[in-house]
């Protein structure tokens, strides 16, 4: 529906009404008169100049790129396709293989490569809107794909293979400043940060997969972000690590492991200053060292997690550091394994919570943990055991008075009908804003 908005608008400014006395008359502005030409496929052959036939087209033409490999850089500087069949762009030392300097220009499945270029060569650079990228592989790049200012950008099908540096700065997409940004089923690999997004409002990143990357998905300062359908392998930070941002959802993320368990599958970081109004939604967040880390000093509103398990996590599936703010809810349909809410960590399946603030309440819908028979749950941390399952079976004494556990069990029901009506108001402000966008 967006795409035909937008194409209706383009379409409604092509021409202009023009008075003539007493009668209007419609005149073709310049860039409709070109449109109405038939549209043009100019061919390169390997060794031709890309950037003479750029010159020669006119609106709305496609440029080919035939098999073979030609120097970069490729200056697209109209409304032009550039379009290629098993063809690569190689960029220049401390360049970029393809600069988009016009509005409205489609990539469709050309291949950059930097393997030959040094210094922090780029494989696509951004400037202008509505750019489309589809298609392409990104080889070996310091940055794979840049937005700078580029809005209403739209990535699909793409595959950026990087080259991870010593220095640990490549990244396969990075946008700044990129309001409206759309990332849809493209690949990362081998980069130390899949997607940098810094000072943008309302990204979408929904079904993109990273491979043995540092971290997948960085958002930095950023406003309604949504990140959905991830899946990660092999990563050896954060899968998606949010800092200084208004707004962020992340939905149906499945961190397929990382190796050694490392990182945690979603960290919220004050590098940036604090979050706020983070939801993490359905989501499988086993194999990493813990499933949220909440850092000192990086939440002022609230962390709200619905429809997500824990179970199979290394150490904790949730850690708030002391100072770390704001306040965290897990009480909707969560599940965490074999020993969760309210128990600290205990070694032998990695469920639970460890909680070092004890000015911010962790709060769970229901006590969960059943240990193993072999085991018992830890006690330190300051967090008190669960009541044993033998106990509870048996139907011997727990310690809870049951007046006052029925009045929990009816405020916690009410707290957390309250946080899922917010919650879901949040979330359909965020999706209401990204259609109408």
């Amino acid at each position: 529906m967006a795409l035909l908005l937008r194409a209706s608008r383009l379409k409604a400014g092509a021409f202009t009404v023009v008075l003539l006395g007493a009668t209007a008359g419609l005149a073709l502005t310049p860039a409709a008169a070109a449109s109405a030409e038939p549209a043009r496929t100019i061919s390169v052959n390997p060794g031709g100049d890309v950037n003479a036939a750029i010159a020669r087209a006119r609106t709305g033409d496609t440029v080919a790129l035939r098999p073979g490999t030609y120097r970069g850089t490729v200056r697209v500087d109209k409304a032009i396709t550039l379009s290629a069949n098993e063809a690569t762009v190689d960029a220049p030392d401390d360049g970029a293989a393809i600069a988009v300097a016009a509005d409205n220009v489609t990539i469709d499945s050309v291949a950059t490569s930097c393997s030959h270029a040094a210094g922090s060569p780029t494989g696509i650079a951004v400037t202008a809107q509505h750019a489309r990228i589809v298609g392409a592989a990104v080889l070996q790049c310091a940055t794979g794909i840049r937005l700078d200012g580029a809005r209403d950008a739209y990535l699909q099908g793409d595959s950026l293979l990087g080259s991870r540096s010593a220095g640990g700065h490549g990244v396969g997409v990075s946008a700044s400043d990129a309001d409206g940004a759309t990332m849809l089923g493209n690949t990362f690999e081998d980069d130390d940060t899949g997607v940098l997004v810094r000072g943008t409002a309302t990204p979408l990143l929904d079904s993109n997969t990273f491979s043995q990357v540092g971290t997948a998905v960085e958002l930095d300062a950023v406003s309604e972000a949504v990140v959905n359908g991830t899946l990660v392998v092999g990563a050896t930070g954060p899968a998606v690590l949010v800092t200084g941002s208004r707004g962020a959802e992340i939905a149906r993320l499945n961190p397929a492991g990382n190796g050694n368990g490392a990182g945690p599958a979603i960290e919220l970081s004050a590098a940036s200053g604090p979050s706020s109004v983070v939801d993490v939604e359905d989501s499988s967040l086993a194999h990493f060292a813990t499933g949220l880390t909440i850092d000192a000093g990086s939440v002022t509103g609230s962390v709200i997690v619905i429809g997500t398990t824990f179970d199979g996590v290394e150490r904790a599936a949730i850690v708030v550091a002391a100072g770390a703010g704001g306040t965290v809810n897990a009480t909707i349909g969560d599940y965490f394994g074999g020993c969760g809410p309210r128990a600290p960590d205990h070694g032998y399946d990695g469920g639970g919570a460890v909680v070092l603030d004890p000015e911010r309440a962790v709060a769970y819908s229901e006590n969960n943990c059943r240990a193993p028979a072999s085991a018992a749950p830890a006690t330190s941390g300051g967090n008190a055991s669960p009541p044993s399952a033998a106990n509870d079976a048996t139907g011997g004494s727990s310690g809870i008075d049951l007046p006052s556990a029925i009045g929990s069990t009816l405020v916690t029901i009410g707290v957390s009908v309250l946080l899922g009506v917010c919650a879901g108001g949040v979330l359909y402000a965020i999706r209401r804003n990204r259609h109408v966008h």
